[in-house]
């Protein structure tokens, strides 16, 4: 299956509301205020933000409402805008020939898919690059045991403190090892946590700066882990860790899952946060590289273009 493919197929419950509903809209209609407004209600309805759908809608009214296949011209305007949005922050989590070993710190809300996530970038990078997996989840042992079981299918080094053991010195003896014996990655898991409570937050805030006295902060990397059926609430998410840990680059998963993909296009938008993946099914390869183009047309169900 072609990643285009894997793409229109898992955003299938984004693209149902909005392609079916817009081409409804547009059915035997002339494009006048009355229409838009339907527009305006569709694309809400797939949790795109107001400032997003104005910039929709505004693109739409440059259309000229004479022009014959005016349902198909829309569809590609609406195509190239969302795409134009997504491109800036459409960028790769590493490069395979990155010179610098990197620690990658991954954090979120409960339920958001840090640690399956953790798994499959590692299997991302590839056995062939030296990858440490540490446990700082201390207090729930089965994310240890999970977090395991990917170690074993990547082949990566593991490290875990005792139960219930500070998450930050954990962190700061994993850093350590990853120091001493030159890993190339090393991949952080750590609790979920209520992005409104600020003592759980501060817990993260603690994490990195304890990993920073050993390495220079240009090799760690915060990276959001969101969960993609929470819609337009992840917008909140994405602001309160920005403003408490900085985060260098987001994974949203769960797409597969849920008609809310709309709400990607509003983050892009408003935060100028890189997308590196998006998680398209359960399987090891089903998290991919974020396309801009190939999201845009995917979640309006459009075929592939070079």
């Amino acid at each position: 299956m072609s990643l285009f493919s894997k793409f229109k197929n898992n955003l299938k419950k984004t693209s149902n509301i909005l392609s079916s509903n817009i081409l409804n809209s547009l059915k035997g209609k002339k494009v006048d205020d009355k229409t838009l407004e339907e527009l305006e209600s569709v694309l809400i309805s797939a949790d795109v933000s107001l400032d997003v759908v104005n910039k929709l809608i505004d693109s739409i009214r440059a259309v000229k409402s004479t022009d014959e296949n005016i349902t198909n011209i829309i569809m590609e305007t609406l195509a190239t805008e969302i795409e134009t949005i997504l491109k800036p922050k459409e960028k790769k989590l590493f490069e395979q020939d990155e010179k610098e070993n990197k620690i990658l710190i991954f954090i979120g809300v409960n339920g958001s898919g840090k640690t399956t996530t953790i798994g499959k970038v590692a299997n991302k990078i590839g056995n062939d690059k030296k990858i440490l997996i540490a446990a700082c989840d201390t207090f729930r042992a089965a994310a240890i045991e999970q977090l395991k079981d990917w170690v074993e299918r990547n082949k990566s080094d593991f490290y875990s403190g005792n139960p219930n053991q500070d998450p930050a010195s954990v962190a700061y003896q994993a850093t350590e090892k990853f120091s001493k014996e030159n890993y190339k990655y090393l991949l952080i898991d750590t609790a979920g946590r209520l992005s409104n409570n600020s003592n759980l937050v501060n817990q993260l805030v603690k994490i990195k700066n304890v990993v920073s006295k050993i390495v220079n902060t240009g090799s760690i990397k915060t990276i959001l882990v969101l969960d993609g059926t929470n819609g337009s609430n992840m917008i909140k998410q994405v602001e309160i860790f920005g403003k408490a840990l900085g985060v260098s680059s987001i994974i949203i998963t769960k797409l597969d899952g849920t008609a809310k993909g709309g709400a990607l296009i509003s983050i892009a938008n408003k935060y100028e946060i890189p997308i590196s993946y998006i998680g398209l099914g359960e399987k090891a390869d089903d998290l991919s590289n974020f396309s801009a183009k190939k999201f845009a047309r995917s979640i309006l169900n459009l075929e592939e273009q070079p």
